[in-house]
């Protein structure tokens, strides 16, 4: 016993480190050759250990790849997607926000621009003989794709916090096309390549060439690990950072087995070496203290036949089927919202906060507003506020979406705010517009409005991944809150606690990957079947109603 006590307790150590020292984030960028097999990508990603992996030419494996592993994923195109091990918690068009264990959120953005034409071939073909004409032709063929990238980085990321670019550029670096590197035979001219200068000239960092800052010494080339006659080599795939405190500590290629990349795997299929950079990023200040409760919308996906919960405006309808009659499928179970064929659409929801009113007007409540809007062929738009409201029917503070029209897929809309003193209502809006046709298809589905909580407020005997582990408390002989057993366990884990209070439970692997979710009633039993999982250590975690978060560790033999 004692030494299975010992062991335990290591192993929670372990657990605990994992948790606390989330200090290194591992950012892949990869395009893995449309006809590579997902098994092969996924032993590609497996083997780096990769964080967050930038697909390129995914075409359906990332979503595979990202099941394997228990990761999150977002498809922006059938070519480019983002595979992140940690919470997906927004989208935008062109990337995602990822919240790390510790709380901190980055900023990931991923592209794959276009392939032709490609100027180190045309140079090397007489086509291009100037640096001039070099640029030029980059700009013809890319800039439209990079300004809109650029553009939405600096209007979706603050200043200061974590952002990731990765990508298959299609067009060399200005940082390696030097008049130094042109006068040692490395590259056939100097060009300042108009596509790096634009993400530099946002403050993007080129990881690379930060870690590796001599383009003579160390040119880094991913195109391409396959070796051919009169074929032209270069660092064409990229990761750009920017962030305070954000620094590139390490960076390493993948490619074939005899390969010039610093990491070599049997059986790798792709025409591109896949490249990851190890960052030191900051630990948050305040970022992940707060859990999020109750969704406040009723009637937040379009079920129901009577939308009756929300006041209609303008519009013909309030929903529509999914995935019928042209119409997407909806982002949650059959139907979505739709508010008809008129020129514009509006209904909106008055949610009553009066009982929050304490903590509101102590300046400590806040609120996550999460959906999923989307468009018919990008023509029609949507758009959605939320308004927080003053008992007097003074608006205090507005989140708007602006118009969207994405219709390749569900883009998530995402905000978090402390509700201004004097909320007693918030007001959640949906509006629709018609620009072409007779239907007016602005679309929205899954919406949520979550209390948040402050778990500094309430911890009892808990482990909280966002703060100091007290790793004697968890483990004395105080009574706890909640109780797990057997432990070890084969086939179930039973879970009771003192009071008859709602919540989750998580069941969490050693690599910080959810196997499990499960929202569990006011009864003091649950019975949970862990019959599936293999072997090893997982965190335990119940999240109560009010947002207080539990942990115990348990072993399955």
């Amino acid at each position: 016993m004692k030494r299975k006590y010992v062991l335990s307790s290591l192993v929670l150590l372990c657990v605990i480190n994992l948790i606390q020292g989330q200090s290194t984030l591992k950012v892949m960028t990869f395009n893995k050759l449309f006809t590579t097999s997902s098994r092969t990508v996924l032993d590609v990603i497996r083997s780096s250990d990769a964080d967050i992996i930038g697909i390129q030419e995914s075409y359906g494996a990332a979503r595979s790849v990202a099941n394997s592993l228990g990761f999150y994923y977002h498809t922006n195109s059938q070519s480019e997607a983002i595979i992140s091990r940690y919470p997906i918690i927004s989208t935008n068009t062109y990337g995602v926000k990822v919240k790390l264990p510790e709380g901190l959120e980055v900023f990931v953005f991923n592209a794959h621009l276009t392939s032709y034409p490609y100027g180190p071939y045309d140079i090397r073909d007489g086509q291009i003989t100037s640096e001039l004409k070099a640029i030029n032709s980059a700009n013809r063929a890319r800039s439209a794709q990079m300004i809109k990238i650029v553009n939405e980085i600096q209007k979706m990321v603050p200043s200061g916090t974590p952002v990731f670019f990765t990508g298959d550029f299609n067009e060399p670096s200005h940082l390696d096309w030097t008049q130094r590197a042109a006068d040692e035979g490395i590259h056939m001219m100097k060009v300042n390549w108009p596509t790096s200068q634009r993400a530099t000239s946002i403050g993007l960092k080129d990881s690379w060439r930060i870690v590796y800052p001599n383009e003579i010494l160390d040119p880094g080339n991913t195109w391409t690990p396959n070796r051919s006659a009169n074929e032209v080599y270069d660092r064409i795939d990229i990761i750009y950072h920017r962030g305070e405190n954000v620094i590139a500590k390490k960076a390493v290629r993948y490619g074939p087995t005899g390969d010039e990349a610093e990491i070599l795997l049997n059986n790798y299929a792709s025409d591109h070496r896949a490249m990851m950079v190890f960052y030191e990023i900051p630990k948050p200040d305040n970022g992940g203290n707060i859990s999020y409760g109750e969704n406040l919308i009723k009637q937040s996906s379009a079920e129901q036949s009577n939308l009756d919960a929300w006041i209609q405006v303008s519009g013909t309808s309030k929903r529509v089927q999914g995935g019928q009659s042209g119409y997407p499928d909806a982002k949650d179970k059959d139907y979505f919202f739709w508010l008809g064929n008129s020129g514009t659409g509006e209904i909106y929801q008055n949610i009553d906060v009066e009982k929050y009113r304490a903590t509101i007007d102590a300046g400590k409540q806040s609120f996550l507003f999460n959906g999923f809007t989307r468009s018919y062929r990008g023509r029609d738009r949507s758009r959605i506020k939320v308004a927080y409201i003053s008992d007097s029917e003074i608006v205090l503070d507005t989140y708007d979406s602006d118009w969207r029209n994405t219709s390749s897929n569900w883009e998530q809309i995402n905000d978090e705010r402390i509700a201004p003193v004097g909320t007693r209502k918030i007001k959640v809006s949906l509006f629709s517009q018609r620009n072409s046709g007779t239907s007016n298809d602005g679309y929205f589905d899954d919406l949520t409005l979550k209390t948040g909580i402050n778990n500094d407020v309430r911890v009892d005997n808990s482990i909280d991944k966002t703060g100091p582990i007290d790793t004697t408390a968890r483990f004395s002989n105080e009574s706890l809150s909640f109780n797990v057993w057997p432990n070890p366990t084969v086939d179930n884990i039973n879970f009771s606690r003192n009071e008859n209070i709602r919540g989750e439970v998580t069941i969490i692997d050693m690599v910080n990957r959810i196997k499990k979710r499960v929202n569990v009633s006011a009864e003091r039993n649950t019975k949970i079947s862990i019959r599936d999982f293999p072997k090893g250590g997982y965190i335990f975690q119940f999240t109560d109603e009010y947002g207080t978060i539990y942990r115990e560790f348990i072993f399955i033999k």
